[in-house]
């Protein structure tokens, strides 16, 4: 009887170095988030002028599966993959906003990246020279009149500390300050207009 009850008074021990070892994974930590920056920031562009956006985000990492403490290299640039959904704003059923499809991409810095996503653009960026880096740079235009909207599909923010033009959405806002939009079958929805960056062409 005692050794039946020693075990079970040493039960919740075992449970708890078990829970332990399956709750740690093995992994890289979320790289930090880019912050997209507007070169030539204006309310109003061209049809065909291009929109220069550049971003940058630290290349080292905590990796879980290496024994090294500290922040590590990451070679990889799949793991900081980035994106972008280009929206022409207006009145549809349900949404306020269609990705638009017809955006002509220069990638100076980095290269477009092939994955599931339906139709964001999807950005593979590139490590800098002295490896602290991972980056990009490219070139958006628009061969339509319109307002538009540009919005990060993931790991990324426009930012929200220079000017976004976001007065362009007030003509828009019709579900109580959200953008909306479809792509895929799948109904998105940003809250607000910090982080995003609105424009017109003419």
């Amino acid at each position: 009887m005692k050794k039946h009850f020693k075990f079970l008074l040493l039960t919740p021990f075992f449970l708890a170095i078990m829970c332990e070892t399956d709750d740690y994974a093995c992994g890289i930590q979320e790289p930090e988030p880019f912050i997209l920056n507007v070169e030539n920031i204006s309310e109003t562009y061209m049809q065909n002028e291009n929109i220069w956006i550049n971003a940058q985000t630290t290349s080292r990492l905590i990796d879980n599966c290496t024994e090294t403490a500290g922040l590590e290299l990451i070679l990889d640039p799949t793991v900081f993959s980035s994106g972008i959904f280009i929206l022409k704003l207006g009145s549809f059923s349900g949404v306020n906003a269609q990705v638009f499809e017809d955006a002509n991409i220069i990638f100076e810095v980095g290269s477009e990246f092939n994955s599931s996503s339906c139709r964001s653009i999807q950005i593979l960026p590139e490590l800098t020279q002295d490896e602290f880096f991972y980056n990009f740079r490219l070139g958006i235009s628009i061969p339509e009149t319109g307002d538009y909207c540009i919005i990060s599909g993931r790991n990324g923010y426009f930012n929200t500390q220079n000017e976004n033009n976001a007065q362009i959405f007030a003509a828009y806002d019709t579900l109580e300050n959200k953008i909306k939009f479809q792509d895929c079958g799948n109904t998105f929805t940003r809250n607000g207009t910090v982080g995003r960056y609105f424009f017109r062409v003419n």
